[in-house]
């Protein structure tokens, strides 16, 4: 007969196998759920107005959106269902005017300013759209937009605010000056001084970016997406081909670490000798099919969402393409993948693209898109969705 007290213990065996078992497929499935993400969508609105309508910026202390009307050069104030709350002309010449170049930039500043960049100048509004300050600068080529491309961030050091300003904050640098300053200079921010006006260039390429490889070009993917995160003072900074999320100290600007980037599929092309023609089949190729990072967005407690294109192949193309229709790949959102980073570190899946063009993030996990315009009909109003980025 056997020990009691030996049949004792190995039943306490038993039962803490089980319970330890128990407990890590538990702790599996918990682990699980909490990296389940989706974008769902939760609302919609519409903006009413004769042309169509960019939305650039939300300020959550006013609940306000700021934008932009493409024809009439109105900067529009928009409410939270969609009502245009303001609308002003600062188009043209006279005190307060910012002459008649359409903006590239336009988003809320410090203290409920309103800051339109223009290609040579930087202009604040108080919330009257009285001049708060106005500040020349020097860009090295203009360029001209319908609308607004983009948001200039802004950050403080000691009593100073500063602006990252420049026109490849929005356009590849190939798209300015295809030469070697191209490459080698104009995917710089501009620091403006918004007290002082003094303007120098900072956060060039890193030493081991993809950029720096090569004495050739990756024309048309020379861009980046970028935000600054105030509670951190940081700021986060993804170039179209960059492996990685490149994380900078403010106010110093100094790279204080970078978060690795797996994507399932990103397909690239050979650079190209710089002064290769736009009209180049290899030219063309790299701007029609190479995959790249489109949008990097923080939406708070250290969560950030990057939407790649996944890039495609020659004959993926040419089957998609045609003279009535031409494929546009980086828009279709089925070529589209959205990461996720949570704490510095990607959620292991991945989520699919999402109808419309992502636009800003809001509050409480959220995500402004624009909807795609209906080409059949005029529409005389532009439709937004807010998803939500939620766990299972």
């Amino acid at each position: 007969m056997k020990n009691p007290i030996h049949l004792t213990l190995a039943f306490y065996l038993v039962l803490l196998t089980i319970a330890a078992s128990c407990s890590t497929k538990n702790g599996d499935t918990s682990s699980q759920k909490e990296e389940k993400y989706e974008l769902i969508k939760i609302d919609s609105f519409q903006v009413d107005n004769f042309t169509r309508v960019s939305i650039l910026d939300y300020n959550p202390d006013e609940k306000i959106y700021l934008g932009y009307a493409i024809n009439e050069d109105d900067i529009l104030e928009i409410s939270e269902n969609g009502t245009i709350t303001n609308r002003v002309n600062m188009k043209g010449d006279g005190p307060g005017k910012y002459g008649n170049w359409n903006p590239i930039g336009l988003g809320f500043g410090p203290d409920r300013q309103r800051i339109v960049e223009l290609p040579f100048a930087v202009f604040s509004y108080n919330k009257n759209y009285e001049v708060i300050h106005e500040h020349r600068i020097m860009s090295p080529l203009p360029i001209r937009a319908n609308t607004p491309l983009g948001r200039p961030p802004y950050y403080h050091a000691n009593d100073t605010t500063y602006l990252l300003v420049g026109p490849s904050n929005y356009l590849t640098a190939t798209h300015l000056i295809h030469n070697q300053e191209g490459k080698d200079t104009l995917q710089n921010f501009y620091q403006l001084n918004m007290q002082s006006g003094a303007v120098k260039s900072v956060v060039p390429y890193e030493a081991n970016s993809i950029y720096n490889s090569t004495e050739n070009i990756y024309s048309d993917l020379m861009g980046k997406s970028f935000f600054i995160d105030h509670k951190r003072n940081e700021l986060a900074v993804v170039q179209n081909l960059d492996s990685e999320i490149l994380i900078y100290n403010l106010p110093a600007l100094s790279l204080s670490r970078s978060i690795p980037i797996t994507h399932s599929v990103f397909t690239t092309y050979p650079p190209i000798p710089i002064g290769t023609s736009f009209s180049d089949e290899k030219a063309m190729q790299l701007g029609r099919l190479s995959a790249k990072n489109q949008k990097l967005f923080n939406l708070g407690n250290e969560t950030y969402i990057l939407q790649y294109f996944t890039g495609i192949s020659q004959a993926e193309y040419d089957s998609r393409n045609s003279e009535e229709n031409p494929y546009l790949g980086q828009f279709d959102e089925a070529e589209q993948r959205i990461l996720i980073f949570k704490n510095g570190k990607q959620i292991q899946h991945e989520l699919s693209g999402i109808d419309g063009s992502l636009i800003l993030p809001l509050p409480d996990n959220k995500i402004l898109v624009q909807e795609r315009e209906n080409m059949e009909i005029e529409e005389e109003f532009t439709r937004f969705s807010i998803y939500q980025l939620q766990t299972n």
